[in-house]
């Protein structure tokens, strides 16, 4: 996340994280990113008290609504996860930062108390190659992807900027 931030100079701009779940408040994400932006949080369980509920397989927001769209963590628990690259697609005015596991375990969320397996909601890793045809197919024009062993980190620009 910090190599990210160090690429990307967001101030004064809107962001949208999406998938809080239980993650530490602020998030990472927003210890890199929030300072002198408007944050706004989007998670599809109201328990996590985003500011925003809903399924961002189908987003409820209107087109190019953020300047910045920023989905860690999450990208392996949406089933139809290639719907939801679409939908990042098309909410960003500009940027999104989405990552994905490569080499992490098999898991679920910690907050949650389920012994079968079959009922948990982690589905996907992604190689680098994987996340970068996925966002080609979302419409995302400019990837940068940041691998390692343990994650598949990409940054991607909505158009081509020179």
């Amino acid at each position: 996340m910090e190599a990210a931030a160090m690429k990307i100079n967001m101030q004064g701009k809107s962001i949208l994280e999406v998938g809080i779940a239980g993650d530490e408040k602020p998030s990472g994400s927003y210890k890199f990113f929030g300072k002198g932006n408007r944050w706004t949080t989007f998670d599809k369980e109201e328990k996590w008290q985003p500011n925003i509920v809903g399924d961002i397989t189908k987003a409820p927001l209107a087109d190019n609504k953020f300047d910045m769209v920023i989905m860690t963590q999450a990208l392996e628990h949406i089933w139809n996860y290639k719907d939801a690259l679409k939908e990042i697609y098309r909410i960003t005015s500009d940027y999104a930062l989405i990552d994905c596991p490569f080499k992490y375990a098999f898991h679920q969320d910690n907050l949650r108390v389920e012994e079968d397996w079959k009922n948990w909601d982690d589905y996907h890793r992604l190689t680098p190659a994987g996340m970068n045809k996925a966002l080609e197919e979302a419409g995302f024009e400019k990837i940068d992807i940041i691998f390692s062993e343990i994650n598949t980190l990409a940054i991607c620009r909505k158009n081509k900027h020179s």
